[in-house]
């Protein structure tokens, strides 16, 4: 199920769990483990930059100056490499250790950004992120860079926050597609790491109750007589919120099924309430080491890039969260990504350009028996640095005619080139249509 994972590695403490979770996901499921580690130089360059004004008078001189950002360039740039080495050195000795296939992968860049470039760019079926970074704070549930590649990749991601797979496991079910593949993995879980399985579903009847007391007080007599209050009332608490609860049942009972055909008991549960609420004390009291919950859910609009209830749960659920749904959609878009990212790979010893389509192909065919490492860094000279589509902006170019579609995103890719813009959101691309006026085409966004 899950044959190529891509480990974020920062040196945390939640990295360090991911890297003993990816190598017992390995082991089950026979698995090539990449581990990937991003610095960046240029924000230390930049910072140098900021402080020079600071600095004592005899160093104002533009020549000690430059000399000095040269040597601050130089001890940062091979400083910043070696400790990431040492990192991913971490990563290998463990996966050594366990004789598992694997990869070193390093990065120079914005992490986020180039995480999800990587991902984009070369299919993997699982990522393995921690919840927080070497940043962490006490009262923080999610970090940042763990939050954007979370929103901004459609590849299950399994979001650390502890050590272990074991005990329990649960798997929220709603109907959706998403949740039917959460189910998929849930047993795959239950068998090879021997978990007790419990799928959880939640209705929610309470906020027709509400709607109604709401209509109650702002109804004239003669309003709630045309629109039959009393009535309509009646035919929700009897008939409306009983159907709920058939048919939240009716998705546990296909969760049920899919159980007994793969040999695997499966504890069902039926809740009433807010569904992250009711799903989180659940949690709280049973305390699996493991959630799996689909990425959107059986309310999914086009675009939307996590759904609420998940969103919830990933912040406060104590456990691991599984993400699923996502992988097939990621693999029909794998064509497109090689569009809008291009990468320049290098080892440590020399600084090659290949495609993605020969990448890909690589990364599918090589046996890694072997530990590698590869060493990807930004070219010293390029035109243009490429630019990230979020998922709205995407949805929201879909509306113009497929003949001219990609056209049109190549003259916004082009315009938040030249304004420095590193992803393209909604606004870029309203605000390349304001400056682009005078293209009729744009007038189709």
């Amino acid at each position: 199920m899950y044959k190529k994972i891509l480990i974020a590695i920062d040196n945390s403490r939640h990295s360090d769990y991911c890297i003993d979770l990816g190598i017992e996901l390995s082991r089950k499921f026979n698995s090539q483990l990449v581990g990937c580690h991003v610095y960046d130089a240029s924000l230390h360059q930049r910072r140098f930059r900021d402080m020079e004004k600071g600095l004592p008078q005899q160093y104002q001189d533009e020549a000690v100056l430059q000399r000095q950002r040269d040597l601050h360039t130089s001890l940062i740039n091979q400083g910043l490499k070696l400790i990431s080495e040492s990192y991913l050195d971490v990563f290998d000795k463990k996966c050594l250790q366990a004789a598992v296939p694997h990869k070193g992968l390093l990065l120079e860049g914005k992490n986020y950004y180039e995480i999800i470039k990587e991902v984009q760019e070369n299919f993997y079926d699982l990522v393995i992120m921690g919840a927080q970074g070497l940043a962490a704070v006490d009262n923080c549930s999610l970090g940042s860079v763990c939050e954007r590649v979370v929103r901004r990749i459609k590849t299950d991601i399994l979001v650390v926050k502890n050590n272990c797979f074991e005990g329990k496991a649960v798997v929220a079910v709603d109907g959706s597609s998403q949740s039917v593949a959460g189910v998929k993995s849930a047993l795959s879980f239950a068998q090879l790491f021997n978990l007790k399985l419990d799928s959880v579903s939640v209705f929610d009847p309470h906020y027709h109750r509400v709607a109604f007391e709401s209509i109650a007080k702002v109804l004239s007599k003669e309003a709630g007589q045309v629109f039959r209050f009393k009535e309509q009332e009646t035919l929700h608490e009897e008939i409306i919120d009983k159907g709920l609860a058939k048919i939240y049942q009716g998705h546990l009972d296909r969760a049920d099924h899919m159980a007994k055909d793969a040999g695997v008991e499966i504890n069902s549960i039926l809740m009433d309430g807010k569904p992250y609420d009711q799903i989180l004390k659940f949690i709280l009291k049973e305390q699996p080491s493991l959630l799996i919950v689909g990425r959107t859910g059986v309310h999914n609009t086009n675009g939307l890039d996590i759904g609420s209830t998940t969103e919830n749960l990933l912040r406060l659920s104590p456990c691991n969260i599984l993400l699923t749904g996502g992988n097939l959609e990621a693999e029909r878009t794998a064509t497109t990504a090689g569009s809008e990212f291009q990468r320049v790979s290098t080892n440590r010893k020399e600084a090659t350009l290949i495609s993605n389509s020969h990448l890909h192909n690589e990364n599918r065919c090589e046996e890694c028996t072997e530990s590698t490492q590869e060493v990807r860094e930004k070219p010293a000279i390029k035109a243009h640095d490429p630019v990230v589509w979020t998922q709205e902006a995407k949805t929201q170019t879909e509306r113009i005619p497929s003949f001219i579609r990609n056209m049109i995103r190549i003259k916004i890719e082009k315009y938040a080139q030249e304004k420095g813009y590193k992803e393209i959101t909604t606004d870029i691309v309203d605000e390349a249509k304001s400056n682009l006026m005078n293209d009729t085409s744009f007038h189709k966004i």
